[in-house]
């Protein structure tokens, strides 16, 4: 079995995952139009070729979805209580909608995507209150690693 190795210079640390998460959800995935996939046809070299294109609000709700995840040691009593109305609301959404005969793009899957998109900007809004009353997105990746140097 080969051992991997990796200086602290090349390792990852919570803030900057944290950063990195940010810059692509604000630079990348929230200023594109949200649309669901689909299904692309080109031709190349006189052949026909299909290619699925992402659902660019399934790739903004999952990418908001890791950041949570990444920021939950941070999270702070304001923070847990919203987290939790959030869980609420999507399991209420969640029981409204019939999952048994839903299919991608039906009526049910585009009303479930609308409302959960509604949630997700309110949970990422209130993600960035949390790192603005924390003070977490002064702390540079640089930083953090030279505080662990220290430890």
């Amino acid at each position: 079995m080969e051992e991997f190795h990796t200086s602290n210079k090349e390792g990852l640390t919570h803030s900057g995952i944290v950063h990195t998460l940010l810059n692509k959800i604000t630079t990348e995935l929230a200023v594109k139009e949200f649309k669901g996939g689909y299904q692309k046809t080109t031709i190349i070299a006189g052949m026909p070729h299909t290619e699925y294109v992402p659902d660019s609000r399934s790739e903004y709700i999952q990418s908001i979805e890791a950041l949570t995840d990444i920021l939950m040691p941070q999270f702070d009593e304001i923070m847990n209580t919203e987290y939790k109305e959030y869980l609420e609301a999507i399991e209420n959404l969640e029981e409204k909608i019939d999952f048994k005969d839903m299919r991608i793009g039906d009526d049910n899957h585009k009303k479930f995507t609308k409302r959960k998109m509604k949630l997700i900007r309110t949970l990422f809004q209130r993600l960035n209150l949390l790192l603005k009353r924390t003070n977490y997105l002064k702390t540079a990746p640089k930083v953090e690693e030279e505080e662990e140097e220290n430890d």
